[in-house]
């Protein structure tokens, strides 16, 4: 037994042995991140089985090796050079602040990723980078308002310093005989990061989706870690080809474009071209504004006002989780499929005809505004992409406004800039299309001094700030309702997805996309419509052209017009997993390819089967399948526009 001993001290004592100890508690951090990311999370994980929730942390050390490989190649080579460089003080320094440099980001990223998690619902890419100027500017009142988490990610980076194994400085070069023993040594740890890297000596590289076999995608989101994903991101940034159909045209064939507005309106048409308000909420959910038994249906009194005289869709879906998903969605008709937006990947430079382009065609003056610095959310590219030509930021607004109304952070308060908005949108020649984005509802939720005491202040922390919107709102068309415009305009109301911090009833696979939708006109100058239809975020963009008499032969084909006799669909994916969802039913299909029926109630969504009819049950998956193969070759051939070989 001593002998079993002294060999191990010995191997612990050797450059191989201290290295490892060293990857080890990198290992040890990633755990206790993934054990915070578990702990203020629990929620989400209320139906996993215990030994799924045990197996995760389990399965999660392949993850974490892969992470820790990658990310310590530098370290791990500079580790094994010769014992006589090794014993050097100055060199031991210089390892040490390369392994706390590199290690410490990772556990940045890895702890930032639990408090940025709810925004997506999904762990972090290359992606976050994208939106690192509007971080940086607000790092102060981050760290402030998630100091739990920054006093934790300290502990851990201080943890890394204090526990880092230190290797004795005078070490006697090894004696010939050893040489091929530590040559071995050196091999056997090359060996093992390259195992540790590809997660194993399987024929493919480890890959986030493998994270998802157990069939839980809370499950796989906790067997992941964020620096894995982040250093995975970039590989798969490049859309590989999908073949679910032998031809495009046949799928083209199958998600046919749908309108309907003009023969629905036979009896009645429009005495003249109309305006269009697009009025897109911050974060709000249908949680806030619409859902049935809501939490504080206090906050939004005049919205619900509003609905009452319009067509309000409750069961309407945001097609992604982030502002800069939404708006592709809604303004170019293309949604998130495959993980990464279209405003921040290599598709940006693709032909790209939006909103903007087509109703200016038709003689539309197209606007768009947002009372925050210009590039934020890239929503001036966004918006240039569509092709929408006049975009009001922050630094457009009057002086005065800004100056009166900027909330001391994101920027302006939304009445203020709304009714500049009003304002504005009068001196420009009808007919018109302006897009108006709000944004107090965005963290950290401020609303003016001179409404704090009079607002209610809900359960949580958005709640305020909902209120302010609704009354931000009901100024907005209280001033409209004043200018000759107004009767001749429709107004389209919706959130751009739902909010970080959901209450339980809507923390679901589906509550998690739930936002209210309202079409709206003053004169009634809307047909009779099904309002109880699923509707989605895409489908918005041919509804604003089918109502303006615009339809072009080449678009998107992802949604159908709410004007269309077709019926209303949904597809929302995360993680590679999909769901198409119809009153009928909700099918899932998983990374795996496997896929079941569920039976649709509404954010209630669950794991009570339906009984769907074969001919619909298999409808609804070649839908699903025409739609993945449509997003993912237009995108690679350019194609959205042309008729498809």
């Amino acid at each position: 037994m001593q002998t079993i001993r002294r060999r191990l001290s010995a191997a612990l004592q050797s450059p191989e042995g201290i290295l490892l100890a060293r990857l080890a508690l990198v290992a040890a951090v990633y755990t206790a991140v993934r054990l915070v990311f578990y702990i203020e999370h629990r929620a989400s994980f209320a139906k996993a089985a215990g030994s799924d929730v045990a197996m995760a942390f389990v399965h999660g050390l392949r993850f974490d090796a892969s992470a820790i490989a990658y990310s310590n190649i530098p370290f791990i080579l500079l580790s094994l050079v010769p014992a006589s460089l090794l014993a050097r003080q100055w060199y031991q320094r210089s390892l040490k602040a390369l392994f706390v440099a590199v290690n410490g980001a990772a556990t940045v990223i890895n702890m930032g990723d639990v408090g940025y998690y709810p925004f997506t619902g999904t762990r972090v890419t290359m992606d976050v980078w994208a939106l690192s100027g509007e971080a940086t500017a607000q790092a102060d009142q981050l760290f402030l308002n998630f100091a739990g988490l920054t006093a934790l990610g300290l502990g851990l980076l201080v943890a890394l310093v204090l526990f880092y194994p230190q290797q004795r400085s005078e070490m006697a070069a090894p004696m010939p005989r050893r040489l091929l023993r530590s040559a071995a040594a050196v091999v056997a740890v090359l060996a093992l990061t390259v195992l540790a890297a590809r997660g194993g000596a399987q024929k493919k590289p480890l890959n986030p989706i493998h994270a998802f076999q157990s069939g839980s995608h809370e499950v796989g989101i906790l067997t992941l870690n964020s620096a894995f994903t982040m250093l995975q991101s970039p590989r798969q940034r490049q859309l590989a080809p999908v073949q679910h159909f032998a031809s495009d045209a046949a799928v083209d064939s199958l998600l046919a474009t749908s309108y309907g507005f003009a023969e629905r309106m036979q009896a009645s048409p429009l005495p003249q071209a109309q305006n269009v308000v697009l009025l897109i909420l911050e974060s709000f959910g249908t949680e806030f504004w619409g859902g049935d038994d809501r939490e504080a249906p206090e906050l939004t009194p005049f919205l619900d006002s509003l609905s009452r005289h319009g067509a309000f869709y409750t069961q309407s879906f945001a097609n992604g989780r982030r502002s800069m998903d939404a708006l592709p969605s809604i303004l170019l008709g293309v949604p998130l499929y495959m993980g990464r937006s279209i405003a921040v990947s290599e598709y940006q430079g693709n032909q790209w005809l939006g909103l903007g382009h087509f109703l200016e065609e038709a003689g539309y003056h197209t606007s768009f505004f947002h009372g925050a610095p210009k590039g934020t959310m890239y929503f001036d590219a966004i918006a240039a992409m569509s092709g929408v030509r006049d975009f009001y930021p922050l630094e457009r607004f009057p002086e005065d406004v800004r100056d009166d109304a900027f909330d001391g952070h994101w920027g302006l308060y939304d009445e203020e800039a709304l009714q500049f908005a009003v304002r504005q949108v009068g001196t420009f020649q009808e007919p018109w299309f302006a897009t108006m984005f709000t944004i107090s509802t965005h963290h950290p939720y401020r609303v003016p001094p001179q409404y704090a005491a009079s607002l209610p202040a809900g359960s949580r922390e958005i709640h305020q700030s909902v209120a302010y919107v609704d009354l931000a709102v009901r100024r907005f068309f209280e001033a409209a309702r004043t200018q000759p415009w107004f009767e001749n305009t429709l107004f389209v109301i919706t959130g751009d997805h739902t909010p970080p911090l959901r209450s339980a009833r809507y923390d679901t696979p589906l509550g998690r996309y739930m936002v209210p939708t309202l079409l709206y006109h003053p004169a009634g100058r809307l047909p009779a419509l099904e309002t109880d239809r699923v509707t989605q975020h895409v489908d918005l963009f041919p509804t604003i052209l089918d109502y303006a008499g615009v339809r072009p032969e080449r678009v998107p084909r992802f949604g159908r017009s709410l004007f269309s006799s077709q019926p209303g669909e949904a597809v929302l994916t995360t993680d590679q997993t999909y769901w198409i969802v119809r009153p009928e039913g909700v099918l899932e299909r998983m990374p795996s390819g496997s896929q079941r029926v569920l039976a649709y109630r509404g954010e209630h969504t669950g794991d009570e089967a339906a009984d769907l009819p074969d001919a619909l049950e298999e409808e609804l998956g070649l839908r699903l399948l025409a739609y993945v193969q449509h997003y993912a070759n237009s995108l690679i051939n350019n194609s959205f526009y042309r008729a498809p070989r």
